[in-house]
């Protein structure tokens, strides 16, 4: 009987050790194509989520949209990328969902053929202009900036969904007058000759009146996942601060994971590595918020957006908690 009592007290001590505690397990959603798929890939290779005793399941989609109607069906409760128009309205609708990160920089260009004759961007006027699908969040920035800074409505443009390879070949062909292309992808194209009309950077700043660049994508986290795994979401952020600074620090290492998962050649992959710093981030300071909220009333203004967006739909604490773990 003795005997017993140890074991089933020995057994009770082990349910209760750290190490042997069940990992929280984290459904991560992002888009396969992108600037999402840099990151989405580095972190998925590097096993950041698993470092930080959660158990990751990734799930890929094909549309820059679908992580957030996936996160709003519960089947992911974490999208690393969400656009961040389409963030901004469902948090201002009310779902059950909260930006906790903002994680990608608008950083695309406005270009034409190199042979055109559009000069400026006034001159998009009657054109059709390529940009991501209608929801994105490349989308109503590009709207925004459009009808702010030079007067051109929705109805004075055909707006041209698609994404940034299938853009670049219609620009090629002359299927479309103009895109809004990612600094990635003009990278990525150095034989396709190209002329720059703008920078969302510099149009955003021309729009705002602050140096803040837009944000593209945002961590987005499902509410019920947050309440259900209390200690974890603040694990995820610290996953993803060290993906990040590992990207900053390691251009090689990450070039190589990207010739692996995005089947980029070593001259593509290096090319994609070395803009890392600049189209990502992981963060949601006091300023990052600042500019969120700038960018819903400049969406609200363009119509990409309605209603109002509450404190609530920004939360800071899993980043708060996330600078406390090693």
């Amino acid at each position: 009987m003795n005997r017993i009592r140890v074991l089933a007290a020995a057994a009770l001590c082990a349910i209760g050790l750290p190490g042997l505690a069940r990992a929280e397990t984290v459904r991560i959603g992002y888009w396969s194509s992108g600037i999402s798929l840099g990151f989405g890939a580095v972190l998925e290779a590097g096993k950041f989520m698993e470092k930080e005793g959660l158990t990751a399941e990734y799930v890929k989609f094909p549309d820059v949209n679908a992580p957030t109607k996936a996160m709003a069906a519960g089947a992911i409760d974490f999208a690393i990328a969400a656009s961040a128009g389409t963030a901004l309205s469902v948090t201002a609708d009310g779902l059950p969902m909260s930006i906790v990160l903002a994680t990608q920089v608008a950083d695309l260009d406005f270009v034409v053929p190199a042979d055109s004759p559009i000069k400026t961007m006034a001159d998009l006027r009657g054109k059709k202009i390529g940009t991501s699908p209608a929801g994105s969040g490349t989308a109503a920035i590009a709207a925004a900036i459009l009808e702010t800074n030079h007067g051109l409505k929705p109805a004075d443009y055909q707006a041209v969904p698609g994404n940034d390879s299938r853009l670049a070949q219609f620009l090629v062909q002359k299927d479309i007058d103009a895109a809004a292309l990612r600094t990635v992808t003009l990278a990525l194209l150095p034989d396709v000759k190209l002329r720059r009309l703008g920078t969302f950077r510099e149009e955003w700043k021309r729009l705002t009146r602050q140096d803040a660049p837009p944000v593209l994508g945002v961590g987005l986290m499902r509410n019920a996942w947050m309440t259900q795994n209390p200690d974890a979401p603040a694990k995820v952020v610290a996953a993803m601060r060290k993906a990040y600074a590992f990207g900053q620090a390691d251009k090689p290492g990450v070039a190589k994971i990207l010739t692996a998962a995005a089947n980029l050649s070593d001259a593509d992959a290096a090319a994609y590595a070395g803009l890392w710093d600049g189209i990502y981030t992981v963060s949601l300071e006091p300023a990052d918020i600042a500019s969120l909220k700038r960018e819903f009333d400049v969406f609200k203004a363009v119509g990409a957006v309605q209603g109002s967006l509450p404190d609530t739909a920004l939360v800071r604490g899993p980043y708060e908690g996330s600078k406390s773990i090693p």
